[in-house]
């Protein structure tokens, strides 16, 4: 993906450092800039489908105004790589990729927490499923939500503005692992929240193997769309399973 983008940076040992330290620093603003946000906007904790509507949506506003913002301060328009498909048979590849990331989520979810409970290491679960558990209601919004403000914040921070900046000097393998670390660590808070430091490694390893799924396709797509529609998708999936569990529509599963 962002092979073009990698040169004589390769050959300065602290260019490597430099972008570990810009890859944090991304996803440290991030963070901050939306719990600044959220701290004015909003009175903590959160109440109802409301605020964690509009909790989802500045949370990821926040987040792609990070990367834009570093975009334009280190002069790097080409950070993101977002491409429609031009062609039919591009469309046809970019939903054959969309089709196989989901299905590979959705499946590496389901193993993860069902090793995690065979060797009782009990996954950790995000602490939004409380907030479900108590108006399942609130499930449906984030199907939406999914689509229109988690998938593609989340993909512009980690693998558009994380990836990108450790694309441009790492090779492809240690760029999608270190970005997946990121991915997966900046998930913990909100599982501490939910789940208890017990669960909170296990909620970490599946969201890291989720990352490197993502950031693959990302590397072979060369197209931010393809997995910000695929996290969506798959958020959307694990939400309209969790109504499903809630309003007893089905009467067990794993949710992750």
């Amino acid at each position: 993906m962002a092979s073009e983008h990698t040169g004589d940076l390769r050959r300065d040992p602290y260019a490597y450092v430099s972008a570990i330290a810009v890859a944090v620093g991304l996803v440290a603003a991030g963070f901050l800039v939306s719990n600044l946000v959220l701290a004015i906007v909003l009175d903590p904790p959160l109440r109802g489908n409301a605020d964690y509507t509009i909790s989802t949506i500045l949370q990821n506003i926040a987040f792609i105004g990070v990367v834009l913002a570093y975009m334009r301060y280190a002069g790097l328009p080409d950070l993101l790589d977002i491409r429609w498909p031009s062609t039919v048979r591009q469309g046809l590849r970019s939903l054959g990729w969309i089709v196989f990331g989901v299905v590979t989520l959705v499946v590496i979810s389901g193993v993860v927490s069902s090793l995690l409970r065979d060797i009782g290491f009990a996954p950790g679960t995000n602490q939004i499923v409380r907030a479900v558990h108590e108006d399942p209601t609130l499930a449906l919004y984030l199907v939406v939500l999914s689509f229109l403000a988690t998938g593609p914040g989340e993909e512009v921070l980690f693998r558009g503005g994380v990836q990108g900046v450790l694309r441009r000097v790492f090779s492809p393998i240690p760029a999608i692992v270190l970005s997946s670390a990121l991915f997966g660590l900046a998930h913990a808070t909100a599982t501490i929240a939910s789940s208890g430091l017990a669960g909170v490694w296990g909620y970490i390893v599946s969201t890291f193997l989720l990352g490197l799924v993502l950031g693959g396709i990302y590397e072979r797509t060369d197209s931010l769309l393809v997995p910000a529609v695929i996290h969506g998708a798959y958020n959307a999936f694990t939400f309209v399973q969790l109504y499903a569990i809630e309003t007893m529509v089905v009467g067990s599963g794993w949710l992750f």
